[in-house]
């Protein structure tokens, strides 16, 4: 019985570290592609290279290459990260906020067409993103004196994250929702009881026990909106201002690298945020996916 026990741990495990590497294996091999030459990239499917840890060449030329921007020198990657979190962080902060809030009155409160509200939630997460696309970009053309030629940090995206102050993002509310309707409302009664208004409410009594989805929601965002491409292809048109996204494509369509090296350099190097971000928040993660489970 024992040696049977440990036999069924050790396949376990190894079940566990085979199917480990088969998912992080293509950021291991993008990893290692940033030491190989063109011909070993294309040549060798294996991760680890030749000259494993000494050839950084293709590490100093992500950052020190121009690429992109006016002026002699150009501009860096550490420049389109900054481009990059004007809109991330304001985003996330506030739209975090902003669907707490909302997903509070439809969950907690009683009013006239709360179902409607919250079927009109569920319809528009049930509907894809693009099609808000034309309107929202006519909305923001008629106002574009505000943000198109500003130098202020942040207001240059208010298109990319000002949505953000309106709760626009369904999906989030919808999570908030679930989690609301998980908690007792004799805690609601409790804290009126003992005279907390509705703001003292939510952040005193509420959120503590929110915050787990508070976490989850805020690290969803953060990776979308780290990641759109079409936001800013749409809305950023001036150069000095170009997000990562839009700096990764540019220097791959304008050839300013001279091996692939470099290229996987930079796009291992873009990956870094989303994944340090999720490790740092994943054990709220992982709890709030396993409430969900048993909730649901």
């Amino acid at each position: 019985m024992k040696r049977r026990k440990l036999f069924v741990k050790i396949s376990s495990y190894i079940v566990l570290v085979v199917v480990a590497l088969v998912m992080l294996y293509p950021l291991l091999w993008l990893f290692g592609a940033t030491f190989k030459t063109n011909d070993e990239i294309f040549t060798s499917p294996w991760f680890v290279p030749k000259n494993f840890f000494t050839d950084f060449s293709a590490w100093k030329g992500a950052f020190a290459t121009p690429g992109w921007g006016q002026g002699t020198n150009g501009n860096g990657l550490l420049k389109a990260f900054w481009n990059t979190f004007q809109y991330v962080i304001p985003q996330v902060l506030i739209m975090t906020f902003t669907c707490l809030i909302t997903a509070f009155v439809v969950a907690r409160m009683k009013f006239k067409g709360r179902k409607i509200v919250f079927a009109l939630i569920i319809g528009t997460l049930l509907m894809p993103n693009t099609i808000f696309r034309i309107p929202m970009y006519l909305f923001w053309q008629s106002i574009s004196s505000i943000w198109i030629e500003s130098r202020v940090p942040f207001i240059a995206y208010l298109p990319l994250w000002g949505g953000a102050l309106f709760a626009v993002n369904s999906f989030s509310i919808f999570m908030y929702i679930q989690f609301f309707r998980s908690i007792p409302r004799e805690l609601d009664e409790a804290a009126y009881i003992d005279g907390a208004n509705r703001f003292q409410l939510l952040f005193k009594v509420l959120v503590p026990s929110l915050k787990p989805v508070i976490i989850t929601v805020a690290l969803l965002l953060f990776i979308a909106a780290f990641n759109d491409f079409q936001g800013p292809l749409i809305y950023i048109v001036d150069v000095e201002k170009y997000t990562l996204s839009q700096v990764l494509r540019l220097y791959v369509s304008v050839g300013s690298s001279t091996t692939y090296a470099e290229v996987y350099a930079r796009s291992f190097i873009s990956l870094l945020p989303s994944i340090t971000v999720y490790f740092i928040g994943q054990r709220y993660f992982v709890n709030s996916m396993m409430e969900t489970g048993i909730k649901g």
